[in-house]
């Protein structure tokens, strides 16, 4: 499936990243995996000149509350023909995303929307249809015509995030497309796929990798190893901006704090310390 502190404790903690006999193999190999996630993309990007970008080279994640709409990207605009199993799909996604991660998220009408999630069975005539809706994030139409025009060869669905890097900022807006003619497995798989990357974990991994984020298909929900991936990024060490120099050693300790965690709730984390108090969400 296809679907872009002080200084001596950080000195203590780069010198202890740096002696190979204290590493762990499967800490190195998790924060390998972050890396990839978080610092490169499965496709180019579109950087602030509104050009496609071949990598990122900062990390990105949101810091403001997540206003969510659903669109159906094969109709006019709006939301009122979205199938009521969708809603009740992202509803969920949406609601362990926010209890992973500590974002608000709650639904908003489209236009008070920071991530537009459209449902169409083009993404990409959808993509070209809608974009007056996100046509202010568009900098470079040519660019970004030839950007849809590469993938749409080989990507089922796709999503773009504005913001984050390398300016230091939240990101503060997105776009997700998801395709509706390719049955429940795929339709479930492109939805938490692409909603998670859109937070800042935008590439995939290899075929072999046992996550939502390899293109196998192998996996349609997040798996544990995700849900840590995505509770790394949103460790409050971590902030927008940082190149992989500053945020390796922070990060390293952040998932010595996390994976304990994890073992001792039998493989799934328990909610960050920061994760506000919300009511149900409802798209």
């Amino acid at each position: 499936m296809k679907c872009a502190v002080c200084c001596l404790l950080l000195t203590a903690l780069t010198a202890c990243a740096g002696d190979s006999s204290l590493r762990d193999p499967e800490s190195e190999a998790l924060l390998q995996e972050f890396r990839s996630l978080a610092y490169q993309t499965e496709r180019p990007v579109l950087g602030s000149d509104g050009r496609p970008r071949a990598r990122r080279d900062h990390l990105a994640k949101w810091t403001i509350p997540i206003r969510v709409a659903l669109i159906d990207g094969d109709g006019p605009g709006s939301g009122g023909t979205i199938p009521a199993s969708f809603r009740k799909l992202a509803e969920a996604q949406l609601a362990e995303l926010a209890a992973l991660t500590g974002l608000e998220i709650a639904a908003a009408p489209q236009a008070e929307a920071n991530l537009l999630i459209f449902l169409a069975t083009d993404p990409f005539a959808a993509a070209r249809r809608h974009h007056r809706l996100f046509a202010r994030k568009i900098i470079d139409g040519p660019s970004y015509e030839a950007l849809l025009a590469a993938m749409e060869g080989s990507a089922t669905c796709f999503g773009f995030f504005w913001g984050g890097w390398p300016e230091g900022r939240s990101i503060d807006f997105a776009v997700a497309f998801v395709r509706r003619d390719r049955g429940p497995r795929t339709l479930e798989g492109c939805l938490v796929q692409e909603v998670t990357q859109v937070l800042g974990l935008a590439n995939d991994l290899d075929a072999a990798a046992d996550s939502v984020f390899s293109d196998s298909g192998r996996q349609v929900a997040l798996t544990e190893r995700d849900r840590l991936l995505l509770r790394l990024l949103y460790d409050p060490r971590l902030r927008p901006g940082m190149s992989w120099a500053e945020a390796e050693p922070l990060a390293r300790a952040a998932l010595r704090d996390l994976r304990p965690q994890a073992l001792r709730e039998g493989g799934r984390l328990p909610p960050p310390q920061q994760a506000p108090s919300m009511p149900r969400l409802r798209m």
